[in-house]
């Protein structure tokens, strides 16, 4: 008999890889905002983009360029978008390795899946198209769509919509937003390792994962 009827998943280093694509993104977004406005934007380290990844859009601008001016962070932003779209076209992105035949097998043992992320719904929307993932969920749901601020709000709209209790519900991300999300709405917590956080910064998780593969073993077997 299982344990948990709902499994949400992050979408940025836990079911997508985005490493490739918004480290070019970053870049060539730089490059045409200095072409734009004559001015000299430095491109960051991979450590500082990757760093904002998770963040809401609004918060990965000021994480990743503190020292740019506001008056041009919507510019950035868009720009970043584009360019995000034009690399996954391109092919430069990627699920994580087994990640649809685990969410297929999911869906047969009778998991409802669901998204949550603090991504834009154009970059959300794209990447569930664009790797045809939308059919294995029950629901999706993105901060620039919802408007929230913390990932605890998307949960809890999630398990509401679903008519899940908290405790019959596991979240499954790489940062510490998502385990900060998860014990803040009452559901399980399950770090995953093969995305952009550390095992330190999912130290609060209920349990560590460190395989896409492994997940419906640990969850077939929980608590």
């Amino acid at each position: 008999m299982r344990n948990l009827d709902l499994v949400i998943l992050d979408l940025d280093g836990t079911l997508y890889s985005s490493t490739a694509t918004t480290l070019g993104a970053v870049e060539r977004a730089v490059r045409e905002l200095n072409e734009r406005h004559d001015i000299g934007v430095e491109v960051p380290s991979d450590e500082r983009i990757l760093g904002g990844v998770g963040s809401t859009r609004e918060e990965f601008t000021t994480k990743v360029f503190p020292e740019l001016p506001p008056a041009y962070h919507d510019e950035m932003d868009g720009l970043i978008w584009h360019w995000e779209r034009e690399l996954v076209d391109r092919g430069l992105g990627s699920l994580f390795p087994g990640a649809v035949d685990v969410l297929g097998e999911l869906n047969s043992d009778g998991y409802r899946l669901a998204i949550a992320t603090n991504a834009g719904s154009g970059y959300m929307n794209h990447i569930l198209d664009c790797f045809d993932i939308r059919r294995y969920f029950a629901d999706v749901r993105c901060a620039g769509e919802e408007g929230t601020s913390h990932k605890g709000e998307l949960i809890e709209r999630i398990l509401a919509a679903l008519d899940v209790l908290p405790t019959r519900a596991a979240m499954v991300g790489d940062r510490d937003s998502d385990v900060e999300a998860a014990l803040r709405t009452g559901t399980w917590a399950i770090g995953c390792t093969w995305g952009f956080g550390t095992e330190g910064e999912l130290a609060g998780a209920h349990r560590l994962l460190g395989s896409f593969r492994k997940l419906p073993e640990l969850l077939n077997e929980w608590p």
